[in-house]
């Protein structure tokens, strides 16, 4: 398949930057995660059953989704394999050569043909041209170049070494543009699939019972990429155009379009949805939308259709977090006030972290206690990573007295899961030990 553009725009920037993305995502916790929890859909308010198209998918429409759709598959390890750019380039070229083919009595199927085709030509002549170019110095080098130049009364050389890596580095940008906007073009394209696919598709029809949706976001050390899980419930399903609508916290949108020839009885299938890559000081092969607030994902098909209404903000995100910090652990120690020289230290608590090899965003809430004296405090911190420890000391005359324990809860942007406990001081050790519920 030529698949999602994605894939394309991330095998040219490997080829010219020679950049390779890690997907550290473990399968197994996808699995246990997606397919255990969610589904939480709206009621659909769709007929209960779903009345069959009278009019045959054309073959040519087959064809193009083939090719133009983003990929789907029953393993998500299948989804992290690392693409070169001949690989890549050999699958356009295929995918050409069938474009080609492609005779219509349909408008609208020609007209996306035709916009595609264009775009893959653009695209490979491009590729081969990127290909051949010479490739500036990297950074390092062409830094300990001209250092080496100007040591030894080169200076002219050390000039002309960065003007050559500039004249280089546009030559590739002056090829870069018009890739990139073919890839744009291919992009909308897809963007028009189900609007054809829904000519011959079966009416809209309720899906209880027959298709099971879930969906998982990045969160913490997860991985890098959103994840989409379907499966059918039903019978096999041919011909299947599923149109993903992803709407994020600030009303963002992304549609995302898979193509499914035959999509079997009891089969799940998966999508990896990513946060796009900078070139050129734009963002390429983003598929996703920051803090999925909602999902809507629309399936067409000859025999059968339906429209399911995901709210993934709330309590299938809530339930996702807390089931990624099921291994998160703390160990803490209190901080008494201490007079030194210069400065001194205030009272407070340290708490290093593990379980988990990365946190995101989060904050930190002590409440001090001893009885009936409280004091509330909060700490904001972008990361913490595993082993790390996180000094929570109060401002200068901010706590009057050595707390008996402390409430300590963590918690996130986005969700309302909440890392809580309830801390004992042991004097004096100062350690603070978890109080059993």
């Amino acid at each position: 398949m030529l698949g999602s553009p994605g894939r394309i725009r991330g095998a040219v920037k490997r080829n010219i930057w020679d950049y390779h993305i890690t997907a550290s995502v473990c399968v197994l916790f996808l699995a246990l995660t997606l397919s255990g929890c969610g589904n939480d859909t709206t009621v659909s308010g769709l007929p209960r059953y779903s009345t069959p198209s009278s009019k045959p998918l054309p073959a040519e429409y087959q064809v193009l989704a083939k090719h133009l759709g983003m990929v789907l598959k029953s393993d998500p390890a299948q989804l992290q394999k690392k693409r070169e750019t001949s690989e890549v380039m050999a699958e356009l070229q295929s995918a050409l050569l069938d474009l080609r083919e492609i005779k219509s009595n349909d408008n609208e199927i020609m007209y996306v043909s035709d916009q595609v085709r264009d775009a893959v030509t653009v695209i490979l002549e491009r590729l081969d041209n990127l290909n051949s170019l010479p490739k500036p110095s990297d950074e390092g080098t062409l830094f300990v170049g001209s250092f080496i130049d100007g040591f030894f009364g080169n200076f002219a050389g050390g000039y002309h070494r960065g003007l050559d890596a500039e004249a280089k580095q546009n030559a590739l940008n002056s090829e870069m543009q018009p890739l990139l906007a073919a890839i744009d073009r291919i992009d909308a394209a897809q963007k028009m699939l189900p609007k054809i696919a829904e000519k011959y598709s079966a009416t809209l029809g309720d899906s209880t019972g027959l298709i099971y949706v879930d969906f998982n976001e990045s969160w913490g050390d997860s991985g890098p990429d959103d994840w989409l899980f379907l499966k059918n419930l039903g019978e096999t399903l041919e011909d299947c155009t599923i149109l993903v609508e992803l709407t994020g916290a600030n009303g963002e949108v992304r549609k995302n379009v898979h193509f499914l020839k035959t999509w079997p009885e009891s089969a799940s299938m998966w999508g990896r949805y990513q946060n796009g890559e900078k070139i050129l000081g734009r963002t390429v092969d983003r598929t996703t939308v920051t803090y999925v607030k909602e999902m809507r994902v629309t399936i067409y098909s000859p025999q059968f259709a339906t429209r399911i209404y995901y709210k993934y903000k709330g309590d299938e995100k809530d339930k996702d977090v807390a089931y990624r910090c099921e291994k998160l652990t703390f160990q803490g120690e209190y901080q008494p006030y201490e007079a030194g020289v210069i400065w001194d230290t205030q009272r407070g608590a340290r708490f290093t972290m593990n379980g988990l090899s990365f946190l995101p965003k989060c904050r930190v809430n002590l409440t001090f206690r001893k009885e009936d004296q409280e004091k509330i405090w909060y700490w904001d911190y972008d990361s913490w990573t595993k082993g790390e420890t996180k000094k929570c000391y109060t401002p200068a005359e901010g706590l009057g007295f050595d707390p008996d324990s402390i409430d300590f809860e963590v918690s996130f942007p986005h969700t309302n899961y909440k890392h809580k406990e309830t801390l004992k001081v042991v004097q004096g050790s100062n350690r603070l030990v978890k109080i059993q519920e």
